[in-house]
């Protein structure tokens, strides 16, 4: 009986004991304070060198990226450049670091005959992984569309056309799947071409205006609109001209002069259109010397912009965007791209002929976050031996990537091969802590962009130096989180081609918690060593806890991004939350800066920092007013095919749709496995 009535006993005196030692370690840990963090940096000298070489024969070298979200090849990135009777292709699987080997095709001039020779192939992905290249037969001004579904293994011949000049363009609108081809025939009329249904047929080339040759049509299509941009006039009087269809290009009433007669007559423009569809076209003019090229003197020549805001139709007095020494880049296009989020980047090279045989160019890429009025540049340099040679460094090439990357390639004539490299540059550091970091417990490192309201790079200190490549040039808010504490460091900028070296520096929380062993012995027996094995057990489940909610957290974060204006209802179900559980970690989003609410009649919506929502009498994002104007456009309209038309994730449309339609501004009806999507009257 006695034995039986110790039990009760016990158990109170290990709660007792377990209390007390938790009391005595909170007490330890709460001496040390609320963790602290504090940030030094500097930007070094020296320049961040990401270079990776090509083995591709052939100068000008043309880049595409598969952007599609329903390509299983997304993320991938082409290189391709020709000789004479060949064309070869790399590919990169892992954002640019590294390239595959060449793979070289010869199907269009076999056995090298001398009257088959090959212009310029250029490159385009179009949606679901569709791989194009367009190349051109010199003799015959045969323009070669080849299509490739295996990520550039294999290729069909998608098209032939005749009398399409010696170098033409292609490239494709993921919104609709379009791809256009377009070229200049030997009498000098610009020609466009276009696709539907990837490739396998395609309309018959229209003729949008009288060109000058041997410049290249450009050409830019979102959705029903297309522009193409290339020269008219003649060589001694060129200027750039823009055409423009709001048809997909079958037909094409307006063109407009961009420039004034004072241009290189060899550059090729550049043309480009936003995700929003903003329309830009990039030129090099000649403002001193006899022309563009190297020609006894060294002209001044100046790159200059234009953005139209209105589908195209009107394009305003160009913006110069930097005035340099040099020779033209006579392969111009595709010098001019936006990222995703509609910020302008345009590059350039100047020359300078230096003693001693050295010729030195500075490659430069500018970007724009006010489309156009100012550009920030950055610039590395380029020296080898050699005369002046105008063109030695003429073939820079722009590219849009994922997640605001932009990739830049370039060759220079003297020191091939060509290069690849991402516009961007890096952060590299280390973490000091006043006191011992606590055992088992990881200090991540995050660092927060918070324009695009997203954690753009993350690691976790290990005693090692961290290095962050590959980081778009912005300021970036530095994070730190030790165990279930987080605290703000500071911001720290990162500039294009440069180095950032930090030391974060770690204080208050980020000591050692006092051992309950001590505690144990002192007040002795088994009671105290089962208080402490509680407590070990309380501090690894803490832990655990913690990380948990901080996915939770990157889960809501995410969804909130991908779908702004967002209710509580639609998050808490997206990510399978409880109510209690859901405003506790929108709460913590909401203190840390990430996203931010709005509150309606009966709702609140949730957008993610840096998003400009563009309200009126309803609280829509701008992907929902997108979905209601499709709808409206094309009733019936499946869910997939909105996510193709829009460029956006099927769930997140899907989620969207629901919404809408429980407000009552769509109506959707299933027919079979396809969900259908209807206007209803009265939706602004």
């Amino acid at each position: 009986m006695k034995a039986s009535g110790s039990g009760p006993w016990v158990a109170v005196a290990t709660v007792i004991y377990v209390a007390t030692a938790w009391f005595l370690i909170s007490q330890s840990a709460a001496a040390d304070g609320p963790l602290q963090a504090s940030l030094d940096y500097a930007i070094l000298a020296q320049p961040y060198e990401n270079s990776v070489h090509l083995n591709l024969t052939g100068a000008d070298i043309r880049t595409a990226v598969d952007r599609d979200p329903s390509s299983p090849y997304r993320r991938t990135i082409y290189a391709v450049a020709g000789d004479e009777f060949t064309f070869s292709l790399q590919r990169s699987l892992d954002g640019g670091r590294t390239f595959d080997r060449r793979i070289v095709f010869d199907q269009l001039c076999r056995g090298h005959n001398l009257s088959c020779r090959l212009g310029r192939p250029d490159i385009a992905v179009g949606t679901f992984g569709a791989l194009y290249i367009v190349d051109t037969i010199i003799s015959t001004s045969e323009a070669k569309i080849l299509r490739s579904m295996d990520q550039g293994l294999s290729w069909q011949s998608a098209a032939s056309f005749d009398n399409f000049g010696v170098f033409v363009s292609i490239a494709t609108d993921n919104q609709t799947g379009a791809v256009y081809v377009a070229g200049v025939d030997p009498s000098g009329t610009v020609l466009v071409t276009r696709s539907l249904d990837q490739g396998q047929t395609w309309n018959p080339p229209v003729n949008v205006s009288n060109g000058l040759t041997p410049a290249i049509p450009q050409v830019a299509a979102l959705r029903s609109d297309v522009v193409a941009a290339f020269l008219s006039g003649n060589d001694s009087a060129a200027e750039v001209s823009v055409a423009v269809s709001h048809d997909g290009g079958l037909t094409w009433p307006t063109m407009n002069t961009v420039s004034p007669k004072t241009l290189c007559s060899a550059a090729t423009p550049s043309v480009t259109v936003s995700h929003d569809g903003i329309f830009a076209v990039s030129w090099v003019t000649s403002l001193t010397g006899t022309g563009c090229l190297w020609q006894g003197q060294r002209p001044t020549l100046a790159t200059f912009v234009s953005v139209s805001r209105d589908h195209g139709n009107t394009f305003p007095a160009p913006i110069e965007v930097s005035r340099y020494p040099g020779a033209a880049n006579i392969a111009f296009a595709d010098a001019l791209v936006f990222d995703n989020r509609t910020r302008l980047h345009a590059t350039w090279h100047s020359g300078e002929c230096c003693p001693n045989g050295t010729f030195a160019t500075s490659v430069y890429v500018g970007r724009s976050d006010n489309l156009g009025q100012t550009f920030d540049n950055a610039s590395f340099r380029v020296t080898f031996q050699g005369g002046a040679g105008g063109n030695a460094t003429s073939f820079e090439h722009l590219v849009a990537g994922l997640d605001d990357n932009i990739y830049l390639t370039w060759y220079d004539s003297r020191k091939p091969p060509a290069q690849f490299r991402s516009v961007s540059g890096e952060a590299s550091g280390e973490v000091v802590s006043a006191t011992p970091s606590r055992p088992g417990v990881e200090v991540d490192v995050e660092l927060v962009d918070l324009g695009a309201a997203t954690v753009r790079a993350q690691a976790v200190w290990r005693g090692t130096r961290l290095v962050f490549a590959e980081l778009p040039s912005n300021v970036y808010t530095v994070w730190i989180r030790v165990g279930n504490e987080s605290a703000r460091a500071g911001a720290m900028p990162v500039r294009t081609w440069s180095s950032t070296a930090f030391t974060i520096r770690l204080g208050g929380g980020t000591g050692p918690p006092t051992s309950p062993w001590p505690i144990a012995a002192a007040a002795g027996g088994l009671v105290a060593v089962a208080a402490a094995a509680l407590l070990t057990l309380q501090h690894t489940r803490l832990v655990r806890e913690e990380i948990l909610q901080r996915k939770v957290r990157r889960l809501i974060h995410d969804y909130v991004q991908e779908n702004p204006g967002a209710s509580f209802t639609d998050i808490k179900h997206a990510v399978g939350l409880q109510n209690g559980v859901a405003a506790y970690h929108l709460r913590v989003l909401e203190k840390q800066g990430l996203i931010h609410t709005k509150k309606g009649r009966h709702y609140r919506w949730y957008y993610p920092n840096g998003d400009v929502s563009l309200w009126r009498d309803l609280p829509l994002s701008p992907l929902q007013k997108s979905l209601v104007e499709q709808v409206r456009q094309a009733p019936g309209i499946g869910v997939r095919e909105l996510a193709r038309n829009l460029n956006h994730h099927h769930a997140s449309v899907a989620y969207n749709v629901k919404g809408l339609a429980r407000e009552g501004l769509l109506r959707t009806e299933r027919t079979g496995r396809k969900v259908r999507c209807y206007p209803m009257d009265g939706a602004t």
